[in-house]
Parts: structure tokens; sequence; C-alpha cells
């Protein structure tokens, strides 16, 4: 009588080539999502460039981003505000996150004078940080 012996020795391998594939797609989508999710920027705000500033460091989970446009519009998460909105707006986030910072990207050619109202508008409502977005030359 003939047994067959079983080829159950351990030395069967398995193919990962394709895992590995998949990792890598996966690694390249996570690092290009996170790379488009940065800032809350208005394309249309030109800023003005200085070669001796340094670039802004943000905390992302408490910052807020002012655009004003060059025809003086504030834009706040891509809706168009008017001073009052933007102030009831900023207080009441300021209840919400009380380490609130604000980011002001004004346009180069606008007037400073929305510049001017939107830093008044922070200090009357009490926000500890504010500072003015430059586009950072090398």
């Amino acid at each position: 009588m003939r047994f067959r012996q079983s080829s159950d020795d351990g030395d069967e391998v398995i193919n990962i080539s394709s895992l590995i594939d998949v990792l890598f797609i996966l690694i390249i989508f996570l690092i290009v999502t996170m790379a488009f999710k940065e800032e809350e920027v208005d394309h249309l705000v030109k800023l003005p460039s200085d070669k001796r500033n340094q670039s802004l460091t943000k905390a992302k989970d408490q910052a807020i981003t002012v655009n004003i446009r060059e025809n003086g519009d504030y834009i706040v998460l891509g809706t168009q505000m008017t001073e009052e909105q933007l102030e009831e707006w900023m207080a009441g986030e300021l209840e919400r996150k009380p380490g609130l910072k604000v980011l002001i990207r004004c346009d180069k050619e606008s007037k400073h004078l929305h510049l001017a109202n939107v830093m008044s508008i922070c200090r009357h409502c009490g926000v500890p940080e504010a500072k003015i977005g430059v586009r950072t030359e090398k």
C-alpha cells in the first residue's frame, strides 16, 4: 500500500508584491490629501512679498484665516462677510476657542483701511494673537 506524503512542510511562499504596491498607493494618497488640507486660501488675494519675513507657523486647530480681497471684501471659510458679521462670528468663535489665533491675508492692492478694520475687530473681540500674512520670497 502506497501512502502519499502531504506537502505541509511550511515551505509555501506567499507573494506579497501586490500588497506592497497597494501599500505604496495608500501612502501616496494620504500624503497628497494631507498637503491639500493645509489652509483656507482665497486665490483672489495677492499677498505682498517680503524677503526678510519668515513664514508664519500656524496652530491648525486654533487658527482662523480672514482673507481681504482687493475691493475690500472679507472672506472667511469661503463666505463673504460684512464687518458686523465678521465681528459677530469672531466673538462666537472666541467663546468656543479661547486661545483663538487669527491670520489676516490682505491683498497688496487693497486699502489699508480694510486691514485696520479687521485688526480693530480682533482687538475688540479680545483675540490674543492676530498675524498678517505675507508671501515669503527666497
